[in-house]
């Protein structure tokens, strides 16, 4: 077991990261290899996963090779957003932000760039939703769930999908 170990973590690392990542980060435009407007057939490529995906209609797809905790939506056979979730060992956006991350820590990564809405379920409650809205990329977003104190969930990907409360509706 002990040789085994040290092998089973490095083809786990290996599968998880891209070039030039230490880890699984998430950013607005993709999560590990999966690019967001991707079809979900080279996204099974990049990840040696053999699963069926529906084309048409909106799924959800959680592949072997990426972290429990990320799941991916895919519209219509095209990859639209991730999702992330306190599940097992989630992975961080590349400014370091993620579960259990602040609101005070959300402000300093994104600044400027950040809206801030009440949440559209638990507001009363003093959840809110932390957009991060790229300069240079109309086309994706990162939208953080807090619980007024701290990061409980968050998805990152295309508008309009990525700002959905619901996953497929």
């Amino acid at each position: 077991m002990r040789v085994l170990r040290p092998l089973l973590l490095a083809v786990s690392f290996a599968v998880a990261c891209r070039p030039g990542e230490s880890s699984w980060e998430v950013h607005p435009d993709h999560a590990g290899a999966v690019h967001f407007g991707m079809p979900a057939a080279a996204a099974l490529r990049a990840l040696r996963d053999s699963t069926t995906i529906p084309a048409t209609g909106c799924s959800y797809w959680r592949p072997v090779a990426a972290p429990r905790s990320v799941s991916f939506m895919i519209e219509n056979g095209i990859v639209v957003r991730a999702d992330v979730d306190s599940t097992a060992a989630p992975p961080k956006t590349a400014e370091g932000i993620g579960i259990g991350s602040t609101e005070a820590a959300i402000r300093t990564a994104y600044g400027e760039h950040l809206t801030v809405q009440l949440h559209k379920y638990q507001w009363e409650a003093g959840w809110r939703y932390f957009i991060y809205l790229p300069p240079q990329d109309s086309l994706n977003a990162i939208v953080f769930e807090t619980d007024g104190r701290e990061v409980r969930s968050y998805r990152v990907g295309r508008r309009p999908q990525v700002q959905y409360a619901e996953r497929c509706g």
